[in-house]
């Protein structure tokens, strides 16, 4: 494969234990070692610059989503990475599902649930919690499952499917066989429970098997939008909530400000958190014809990964972007949640979350801080944490 002298080699194992455990350091040495970055060892380019990343979702003929690096080759398609037209047909299924008009009728219950979890932890011992557990991962597997239809209480499972399917993003490395071999079980449960005999009626799980009633999608494909459910709606929102719970943590006045303007500064340090430590660490394309990037020629079906965690700190895009700042103009314009034709069909139901939690917090919280090391956990395609050690101090 031909590389031109612009495209530098970062000169490590972009899937090494150390790098997904740290992918903002790393990842941000591939954003400073060129706009396209060259991994000989997979076969495989990426970018960590906002531009470029911009440029490559607007760009989904030249940067197509199709047979990306990785490709895991026998396992059920995900419908939301086709391009168009197949994937509007599909997103606009799944997009009515989650639509505005109902989100707003989920918002009432999901604030109740943010406002009763965090009531239920100002006893804390010693006002010790772990963010992680006890408020992102305990919140979100409350209100999703509910709000989907999920029928199975067994709701950990969603974790460990969305741990394994990120997983299968990367190389089969050791990271990855590790992985399969835990996850046995979780994918005989997911065959289970994305039935349509198992799910709830009035949820967005049954709302997918009724839109194959109308002819939207086949039974086949109502059953795939229900899996890409269970995988990817889950994960992100618990990491970006533990990612942002730890950003204000580690910056009090960050908090204080907060508290200050709920209405104004919670969706902001929502937001900011996402940029801040996306919690996606990249997402797949590949070039559909040679092209130019900013001196750097990409060959046809050059495979690529946008690395969304360096982008959002790219100093050509963001000012002070090691900075968690919840003044900082963001909503709207940081690429965490995606753009273009493939941005999150989920992104308003996270930021619902978000926001949610968010609030409950700043409202019965007087300060937040870490009361230990975190610990991350070790996947190849998204970062957040494991254990989040907090000591919070009631209003």
């Amino acid at each position: 494969m031909p590389v031109t002298d612009s495209s530098v080699d970062a000169g490590f194992d972009w899937f090494s234990p150390e790098v997904c455990r740290d992918p903002q350091f790393y990842d941000g040495l591939i954003r400073e070692a060129g706009p396209v970055v060259y991994s000989p060892q997979y076969d495989v380019w990426a970018t960590g610059r906002h531009a470029q990343i911009e440029l490559m979702m607007r760009d989904w003929k030249t940067f197509s989503s199709t047979r990306p690096p990785f490709e895991e080759i026998g396992q059920p398609m995900i419908l939301l990475s086709d391009d168009p037209p197949d994937h509007q047909r599909v997103r606009t299924v799944i997009s009515k599902g989650m639509s505005a008009a109902v989100l707003r009728r989920w918002q009432e219950d999901f604030e109740a649930a943010a406002e009763q979890l965090v009531l239920s932890l100002l006893d804390a011992p010693d006002g010790l919690i772990d963010g992680h557990t006890d408020l992102a991962k305990r919140y979100v597997l409350k209100v999703f499952p509910d709000a989907i239809g999920l029928g199975d209480s067994n709701r950990e499972m969603l974790i460990k499917f969305g741990h394994a399917q990120f997983n299968m993003f990367g190389p089969k490395n050791d990271i990855y066989q590790a992985s399969m071999e835990a996850a046995g079980e979780v994918f005989e449960w997911v065959g289970q429970n994305c039935k349509r005999d198992a799910v709830q009626p009035g949820g967005v799980c049954m709302a997918m098997y009724e839109a194959a009633d109308a002819g939207a999608v086949t039974q086949e494909e109502a059953e795939i939008l229900v899996r890409t459910l269970y995988s990817a709606g889950s994960d992100t929102t618990i990491y970006s909530l533990g990612n942002t719970l730890r950003a204000l943590a580690e910056n009090p006045a960050q908090y204080e400000l907060l508290r200050s303007d709920i209405d104004e500064f919670a969706t902001r340090a929502f937001e900011e958190g996402i940029r801040y430590d996306n919690p996606a660490r990249f997402t797949r394309r590949r070039a559909t014809m040679e092209v130019d990037v900013d001196g750097v020629t990409l060959p046809e079906d050059a495979k690529l990964l946008l690395l969304h965690m360096p982008a959002g700190r790219d100093s050509r895009r963001w000012e002070n972007p090691a900075t968690y700042d919840i003044t900082r103009d963001v909503v709207g314009k940081h690429l965490g949640l995606g753009f273009g034709v493939h941005a999150c069909v989920g992104a308003r139901v996270a930021r619902l979350e978000g926001v949610s939690l968010l609030s409950a917090l700043a409202r019965h919280v007087r300060s937040i801080g870490l009361a230990g090391e975190p610990e991350v956990t070790t996947n190849m395609a998204v970062h957040g944490h494991e254990k989040l050690p907090l000591h919070i101090v009631p209003a």
